[in-house]
């Protein structure tokens, strides 16, 4: 979609981290539940932009509020987008992109390669009509290129502004591309990283605007020397090879080459998940900015909020940000981790809170959510029985469990 940093500011001065620290303290903002932009002994945030224009939405970098680092590797990110109204201007421009942008790690014999990669949503946010568009670009190094013999897909392989190669396709006569969206109409992106029969590693991107999951791009990476790894990673212990974050996120920003549109009028919820074996777990920390991708949105307030049934979700508005940071956390918001172990193999779990329910199938009996502290009902169905129910009230925190016998 557009050029990444090709090099981090590795060194950023304490002096100017205390004075953004101060900045937050002097004008503190209530719809953030967050401490400070996370220093951590990993990865370092303020090495990143932190102020507008950025990019704006939902990220999880592996780094909690109080700087704690962690790893998620997965194979699977998804994400939910529902604008309402929305219109932003780019010097009579009304396109913008909304981005799932991801990392994905490949080991093989004594070698690492990362590949970024972005599923990509273009809006006229003037008449609501949206293409499907990915991207991916080689963070095996500094400006490192791709070459078109070692991946194959759709799209091809062309020079980039700053002259190194990246993939890109744009969805062409698919079952829901080029719609007009409504609004309030939720869109759904998922990126899934998987390994064919044949054994090569895939990166396969897909949509639902309404018409079902479209799988729009299959991009096969063409690779088959003795595979030890593959996977999406997350992870605030070390940055990529070409010194970027292993981040994922759903983010909104200019419509591309690195331009900044201005959010006008309208709001947009985004949440972002990932699949943790057993169900989609919305990310447990997570800030409220991008950092590799270059678009980016002046006048968006992004801030933290949660579905009546207890899901959270990022709501953004137009208006002056003055501050980028910790969206949430558990270590400092409102949200609790519930544990669900079953000795049912194929369970529905219902989560329950004021008459709004949040259900999810548990094929392994197991599953993992990241919700709203607070009191719910919670009942668990196998083969049309219900088999456990409970008045239950979800903990601040990691730990809460429920066993279902």
């Amino acid at each position: 979609m557009d050029d990444q940093k090709s090099e981090m500011l590795m060194l950023f001065g304490w002096v100017s981290a205390i004075l953004i620290i101060a900045v937050a303290m002097l004008y503190p903002y209530s719809n953030y539940q967050f401490t400070t932009l996370g220093i951590s002994s990993g990865v370092n945030l303020y090495s990143c932009k932190y102020s507008e224009p950025a990019p704006m939405g939902i990220v999880d970098y592996g780094v909690s509020s109080y700087g704690n680092v962690y790893n998620i590797s997965t194979n699977s990110i998804q994400s939910s987008i529902t604008l309402n109204n929305l219109l932003t201007n780019l010097s009579g421009d009304y396109n913008a992109s909304i981005q799932l942008n991801l990392n994905v790690m490949l080991e093989y014999e004594n070698q690492t390669r990362v590949y970024f990669a972005q599923n990509v949503i273009l809006m006229d946010t003037k008449t609501g009509q949206i293409r499907f568009i990915d991207n991916v670009w080689n963070n095996s190094g500094i400006n490192t290129s791709l070459n078109n013999q070692f991946i194959k897909g759709n799209g091809t392989v062309s020079p980039s502004i700053k002259n190194y190669t990246y993939y890109s396709y744009q969805a062409v006569n698919q079952t829901g591309d080029n719609i007009t969206l409504n609004d309030n109409q939720t869109v759904y992106l998922r990126t899934n990283s998987s390994i064919s029969k044949e054994g090569i590693p895939q990166i396969i991107f897909s949509y639902n605007d309404g018409y079902g999951w479209i799988e729009y791009d299959k991009v096969n990476l063409l690779i088959h020397e003795n595979i030890k790894n593959y996977s999406i990673l997350i992870s605030g212990f070390n940055y990529t090879p070409s010194y970027n974050f292993y981040d994922a996120g759903i983010i909104i920003g200019g419509p591309g080459d690195g331009s900044n549109t201005t959010l006008i009028s309208g709001s947009a919820k985004f949440t972002l998940s990932y699949w943790n074996e057993n169900n989609f777990q919305n990310v447990q920390d997570a800030y409220n900015f991008g950092c590799d991708t270059e678009e980016g949105i002046n006048n968006a307030i992004v801030s933290p909020s949660f579905y009546n049934n207890g899901l959270l979700y990022a709501n953004i508005n137009n208006g002056k940000n003055i501050y980028l940071g910790n969206l949430w956390s558990t270590n400092s918001s409102n949200i609790g981790i519930l544990y669900v172990n079953s000795s049912f193999n194929n369970i529905i779990i219902s989560l329950s809170r004021d008459g709004h329910a949040f259900n999810e199938s548990l094929r392994n009996g197991k599953g993992k959510f990241t919700m709203e502290a607070g009191n719910y009902i919670i009942d668990a169905y196998s083969n049309d029985n219900r088999i456990y129910s409970e008045n239950y009230t979800l903990e601040k925190g990691m730990i809460n469990n429920i066993n279902i016998k």
